[in-house]
């Protein structure tokens, strides 16, 4: 007879099988581990390359990374712009989807379509990734988890990573068109849709940056955004924000103008019982 669950145990379950696709007898078997922490759970089951405890040789991999190598002379333990887009077609991952991202963050890519042997080969090691296929596979498996709650720790990874590629060389910041075209994939369908009911905040947002702010975006912008966003779909009403928080003061001057721009000076709920 199968083990009895309770409601909370049985929806669990439910989310990890979703998240994981993998069955109910390991989602169990991982949720049990993991106190029944769905996200504690899920992470750790992708941290460890899908549950998959096999060892990979280091060997294996450093010949894997050698195969995309463009100036082997000179730079021997690097993989740069030609040679990454050679592997994320043999990924089957365009450069302009967020799958790319996802192999960024992956493989630990410090910048922009550049790989280090080091990163490559320890990170692929410790998730149990051996060759093509299974990186495939694995990059395919995240981007369709992207937008689940259970996935939400491994996407805030992705978010942050997703920053250092941004960059340019040797600055601090990044340059608004460049962080909107990312804020564009990340805030949208397959990954964390930042839409509501009565409200688009990503294409709301995009628009106030573009019409009144015109700078640069700095890390602790960049990170409070994704902090705002999931507020937002917490609460489309805002009552989470007041003067006193301690919110970069662009996000301040964003609240302002919804309040006033798009809803004259309603919240939320006002503006749809008008509407």
């Amino acid at each position: 007879m199968p083990p009895a669950y309770t409601t909370q145990q049985k929806a669990a379950i439910q989310a990890f099988v979703e998240a994981t696709s993998t069955d109910r007898v390991q989602a169990a078997k991982w949720l049990r581990n993991h106190n029944w922490n769905t996200s504690a759970a899920a992470n750790q089951y992708f941290a460890v390359g899908g549950g998959q405890a096999s060892t990979v040789s280091k060997s294996t991999l450093n010949k894997l990374f050698d195969k995309y190598r463009e100036d082997v002379a000179n730079e021997p333990d690097e993989v740069n712009i030609e040679g990454t887009m050679a592997l994320l077609n043999d990924i089957e991952v365009s450069p302009e989807d967020v799958g790319a991202l996802i192999f960024s963050e992956l493989v630990k890519s410090p910048s922009l379509g550049r790989l280090t042997r080091t990163e490559f080969v320890d990170s692929l090691a410790a998730l149990g990734i051996p060759d093509i296929k299974k990186l495939r596979d694995t990059v395919q498996q995240r981007r369709q988890s992207l937008a689940l709650p259970t996935f939400r720790p491994t996407f805030k990874q992705i978010y942050k990573h997703t920053f250092l590629l941004a960059r340019a060389q040797g600055q601090k910041a990044v340059a608004l068109d460049m962080a909107t075209e990312y804020w564009r994939l990340l805030f949208t369908s397959p990954s964390l849709e930042w839409t509501s009911q009565n409200t688009p905040w990503l294409e709301w947002w995009i628009e106030f940056l573009q019409e009144k702010y015109k700078k640069s975006v700095n890390k602790d912008m960049w990170d409070q955004t994704l902090v705002f966003a999931e507020k937002t779909l917490a609460d489309e009403a805002l009552s989470f924000w007041s003067e006193d928080s301690a919110w970069p003061g662009v996000i301040d001057e964003f609240v302002e103008y919804i309040k006033t721009d798009k809803r004259g000076g309603q919240n939320a709920g006002d503006a749809m019982d008008t509407a």
